[in-house]
């Protein structure tokens, strides 16, 4: 079942608001869409439109009160002002009851998506949640029976403080909404994903993650994977476990034809103090066929783990990377370095800058005509053209994420090279110390695009930088509504003491 959440339309209304909440048992002030956390499951079918007004009811001074919605993985064409950014796409959404109304095509994409804040650190206090659009010509859906709400599983670190930094560790890891602290008490429920025997689920596995990266592993079954961030894979072997990090989500198969029992469900974080942990529960929840007892589980995971390896990740259909097959074969090609030395200014950077998010916002300084080297801030801006193949080297440990499916064409997990059938995905780990990943994209969707560390403390304290596609046809391609610019102006008068109450702006 999925824990703690409903489910909505593309069409349906959200609320931003603060709630007390105690997933682990420990009580705080959160930040939540339609008071649930994590927020509802958003369905859709291919080719629906998403019309959603979200509402910014906010009143906790403790943590931030502006907000922005950012639909991670929908690709905005012609709508990037609706994209959510901060500081690139769009002014932040004031409190006192302020709407705006977030109108786009998802132009065909499918697959598992997710929706969070794009403003401070907000998405780690609880306005984060997943969104899947189905396909009724799903490629694979006769690899699988059931494919549903009930198949949907979110991981989450959750924190008992508010307003974190970089740095900060978490408390609990929670699966659907549900989990322990290393001090809970084992009558803290923990989330319960129903089977029946001889069956077989496509679970959807979303990383709502503010910073951890996740080991996720069911005791005594196997995951056959067929979906990297709403890209549709050649089906895998069968894997012990995935490594998922912040931002990335995968569909797997399960059969379900282990006696009938309970079975730990495991989401090994890669932060102390939790790290490497199931005692009491930590970490877990449970897999439970129809008419087994209402227990926890007794089962123990495997010695050793067959992790699923990124690079035997193959897309599906066009699988060639973009370009000519070798690495000189792009049109445009960056190397950026990730630094994440505090030391003097408290910031991170890339290539030596830290972005610190501009007012007015990007869009807003295109619209009102500035060239490509006078937008700022500068230093953060990196100007394409059109239809070019970008290809970008990231060095470094960390995550990121661009507004594009990208192709792979060397994992950090590899030191091969592919150009023929490397996974497309939207978010990829660049590795250790001394790894690096290879992605490449064609710019083919003129806006503003933020391209940043998706660990969001990091992005936080400075490391993103914008890429600005295709300039001159920014505005002609993203016909951008009254509402908008209207939003900016409510913004702006939010941030004076006067009025004391915001209009609505629908």
């Amino acid at each position: 079942m999925f824990t703690l959440g409903v489910t909505i339309g593309p069409t349906s209304p959200m609320t931003v608001s603060n709630i007390q909440l105690a997933p682990d048992g420990f009580h705080r002030s959160a930040a939540v869409v339609n008071g649930v956390h994590p927020g509802p499951l958003i369905v859709a079918q291919k080719g629906e439109n998403f019309d959603v007004q979200v509402t910014n009811d906010l009143t906790d001074r403790s943590m931030t009160t502006d907000t922005s919605i950012h639909w991670h993985g929908l690709f905005q064409r012609g709508t990037t002002w609706a994209d959510g950014a901060e500081g690139v796409s769009q002014c932040p959404i004031p409190p006192n009851g302020t709407s705006f109304r977030y109108k786009f095509s998802t132009r065909g994409q499918a697959g598992s998506f997710w929706y969070h804040s794009h403003f401070g650190n907000q998405y780690c206090d609880g306005v984060r949640g997943p969104i899947v659009i189905y396909d009724r010509d799903d490629p694979h859906q006769e690899m699988y029976q059931e494919d549903n709400e009930d198949t949907v599983i979110t991981l989450t670190d959750w924190y008992h403080g508010v307003n974190i930094t970089a740095g900060t560790p978490p408390d609990s890891t929670l699966i659907n909404g549900r989990g322990r602290s290393l001090n809970s008490s084992a009558s803290v429920q923990l989330a319960v994903v129903n089977v029946r025997e001889n069956k077989k689920y496509r679970f959807r596995l979303i990383s709502l993650s503010c910073d951890a990266d996740f080991k996720f592993s069911i005791d005594n079954h196997t995951l056959v994977v067929i979906e990297a961030d709403g890209g549709t894979t050649v089906p895998t072997k069968a894997v012990d476990a995935i490594r998922i990090f912040a931002g990335q989500r995968y569909s797997f198969i399960l059969h379900a034809n282990q006696p009938r029992s309970n079975y730990w469900i495991r989401a090994n974080p890669n932060l102390s103090p939790l790290n490497n942990t199931f005692e009491n529960g930590v970490n877990s929840a449970i897999l439970r066929y129809a008419g087994a007892p209402e227990v926890e589980p007794r089962t123990n995971p495997p010695p050793s783990l067959r992790f699923l390896k990124e690079s035997d990740l193959h897309p599906f259909a066009n699988p060639r990377a973009p370009g000519l097959p070798h690495i000189y074969g792009s049109d445009f090609n960056r190397t950026f370095n990730v630094n994440f030395n505090l030391t003097g200014t408290g910031m991170f950077s890339m290539d030596n800058v830290s972005w610190v998010a501009p007012s007015p916002p990007i869009l807003l300084q295109i619209l009102s005509g500035k060239n490509a080297s006078e937008l700022m801030p500068q230093g953060s801006i990196v100007p394409l053209r059109r239809n070019q193949v970008v290809q970008l080297n990231i060095t470094s440990n960390s995550t990121v994420a661009t507004p594009h499916a990208f192709s792979v064409i060397k994992s950090a997990d590899s030191d091969t090279y592919n150009f023929e059938n490397p996974v497309r995905r939207d978010v990829v780990s660049i590795g250790g110390v001394g790894e690096y990943a290879v992605i490449r994209f064609v710019t083919d969707n003129p806006g503003p695009w933020i391209f940043h560390c998706h660990i969001e403390p990091h992005l936080s304290v400075g490391l993103a930088v914008v890429f600005v596609e295709d300039l001159k046809n920014i505005i002609p391609s993203n016909p951008i509504p009254k509402s908008w610019k209207d939003l900016c102006d409510a913004y702006e008068r939010s941030r004076s003491t006067l009025p004391a109450t915001l209009p609505q702006v629908v």
